[in-house]
């Protein structure tokens, strides 16, 4: 479920009373103790829509690449939970099999060679990680954690990461709407692939899926079409950690 980014006055009043509550009932065993608390939304999804011309270029990084790839997107937003990534590009790195790193100089000089349009919607991160899973490590997570503190509270930053079995990790930090969406909460699309579309569903009706008992299984092989699932605003509930916007 998407969580908040920020918290707001209404959950720290929440966590200073559940804080408070513990504190009353506490037992130490070996004198220490830890708190946590975790806070959620109640429904919301998210869509990520990616542009032909950006998929075929992310698709030719992760595929033909040996080592790990690092690139920018450019990125718009269509409504108030749906992401176009419109265009890739990539920027000065020396690469491992499993490093990416930049050099600063050459990485700002490339940034200010950009037009003042692709500049803006530089929203986007993405990386390889070749043959490995595509889970963050902790390089990754300092990494974004830089990113994230440079956002402002009107801008919004994704970061994906893929490998060569086409696995991918998504997060979204949408600042304006104080939301983190990750994988589950996020619906990727690839746009104006109607024709492909079109080809998988006429193959579906033709695959047969061979099961025990001789029996055979028609269609439903893949899955075809994607759904939009928009936002939807509801009250907070004050009783306990899931929260509604």
């Amino acid at each position: 479920m998407p969580r908040p980014i920020i918290m707001t006055e209404d959950m720290k009043n929440q966590a200073r009373k559940d804080f408070n509550a513990m504190l009353s009932d506490m037992k130490m065993s070996d004198g220490k103790f830890n708190y946590s608390k975790s806070f959620q939304y109640k429904t919301g999804k998210a869509t990520v829509q990616i542009t032909q011309k950006a998929y075929r270029k992310m698709l030719a990084l992760v595929t033909e690449f040996s080592d790990e790839v690092g690139w920018h997107g450019t990125v718009s937003r269509s409504d108030d939970a749906v992401y176009i990534i419109e265009d890739i590009f990539v920027y000065p790195q020396e690469v491992t099999g499993s490093t990416v790193n930049t050099d600063q100089e050459s990485y700002t000089k490339w940034l200010y060679n950009l037009d003042e349009d692709t500049f803006g919607k530089l929203r986007m991160q993405g990386h390889s990680h070749v043959n490995m899973g595509v889970s963050p490590s902790g390089v990754d997570d300092r990494h974004r954690q830089q990113i994230l503190d440079q956002l402002d509270d009107s801008m919004f930053y994704i970061f994906m990461i893929w490998n060569k079995k086409l696995d991918m990790h998504t997060l979204i930090y949408d600042m304006e709407r104080n939301i983190l969406y990750e994988d589950k909460d996020i619906e990727v699309k690839i746009l104006d692939d109607e024709e492909m579309e079109g080809f998988l569903a006429d193959a579906n009706t033709k695959v047969q899926k061979k099961v025990l008992g001789g029996k055979k299984s028609k269609g439903k092989q893949v899955q075809t079409g994607f759904g939009r699932y928009p936002y939807s605003e509801e009250q907070y509930n004050f009783g306990g950690d899931v929260w509604g916007v």
